[in-house]
């Protein structure tokens, strides 16, 4: 009875130990590749607008004030339409210019193409593409194909409706290249920019929401940029997960690590990666592998998630490890593309 009494109590221990675990996200910006598989060696690129509304968009001249729908005068429609493509095109402009994706980018002015109306948008044919960059002197041309918006704002003051101003952007962009018969890539972005009264860092008794030229302007802007994302590399929020185990030392490197000490905490797993049980030594080599990526050695992160994962076989924590170990060859995949895109090699 003692025996079995014995063997119970190491078999109880042993399961707290390989089960009393945690996790913890942190977060981590890292660069990503545009999502449009232009060649690397398209180096200027020409942007056009198609200045072209669908006949459905019977609310493209129209507009929302407290309520109440109202019709903008021709004269006014024309030059939001105009500072709306105008503002679109430069902001998109200076994105790509930024990024060091692009070493030229022409705009043609937004009238390039006369405005119109129809029941379907074609495609720019492949000879009008060879004659755009022809001229333009560009190896490629990123086409405004569609744009549209629609502006509201509300200045009621009630218990449940907050002055508010919004612009519903929405834009079909098109990439085309010479070589190709029609666009590489179509793609439908739309987006709700808001304003209001109580926005952080406005004063609420200076801060006036901003008409409809300009918020169309600023919505029109806003929504360009962020359809740069499908271009050119960006930086993007992720995450990467922590294993912490029992003990002081466990506890005090995990803190270390949540207030961004990562070398502190590095150093406290590495010493615990040399431990003879393997569940220990696993874990120790995941957050490890981690801390080197925070400290941006992509190389050594790779190293240590391998030794992680030969030595995490199952259980939670070997997905983790597995699932990190993933994350990491991506990670040099599109290092690889992004340093060919940025002429980094």
């Amino acid at each position: 009875m003692r025996t079995i009494a014995r063997y119970m109590w190491i078999l109880f221990t042993g399961l707290i130990l390989f089960s009393c675990f945690t996790t913890h996200r942190v977060p981590i910006d890292q660069m990503e590749p545009g999502k449009i598989p232009l060649p690397a060696q398209i180096r200027k690129v020409a942007l056009i607008s198609r200045n072209f509304r669908f006949s459905v968009d019977t609310l493209s001249r129209y507009y929302n004030l407290d309520f109440r729908l109202k019709r903008g005068t021709n004269r006014e429609n024309q030059v939001i339409d105009s500072i709306a493509v105008t503002k679109s095109l430069d902001d998109l402009k200076k994105v790509l210019l930024e990024s060091g994706r692009f070493d030229e980018v022409f705009v043609y002015p937004s009238n390039a193409i006369k405005p119109h109306v129809g029941q379907k948008e074609q495609p720019l044919s492949a000879g009008y593409i060879q004659t755009l960059c022809a001229e333009s002197e560009t190896d490629a041309v990123i086409s405004l194909e569609m744009l549209s918006f629609f502006y509201n704002r509300n200045k009621t003051l009630s218990h449940t409706i907050l002055p508010e101003a919004n612009v519903k952007v929405t834009a079909i962009w098109s990439v085309y290249t010479p070589l190709q018969g029609g666009p590489i890539d179509r793609f439908t972005h739309s987006e709700v920019v808001r304003w209001n009264e109580t926005s952080p860092g406005n004063d609420p008794k200076k801060y006036e929401l901003p008409g409809r030229k300009d918020a169309i302007s600023l919505a029109c802007g806003e929504a360009a940029r962020n359809y740069s994302k499908r271009i050119v590399p960006h930086w993007t929020e992720s995450s990467r997960v922590l294993v912490g185990l029992n003990g002081a030392e466990w506890e005090k490197a995990l803190s270390y690590a949540l207030n961004n000490k990562w070398e502190r905490a590095a150093r406290i797993w590495q010493e615990h990666t040399s431990s003879v049980q393997s569940r220990v030594a696993g874990v120790a080599a995941l957050n490890y592998a981690v801390a080197c990526e925070m400290n941006g050695d992509l190389e050594e992160a790779i190293v240590w998630s391998d030794k992680a994962v030969s030595l995490l076989r199952n259980g939670e924590t070997g997905r983790i490890a597995r699932n990190y170990a993933a994350i990491l060859y991506q990670r040099k995949l599109k290092a690889v593309r992004l340093n060919t895109l940025l002429k980094n090699n």
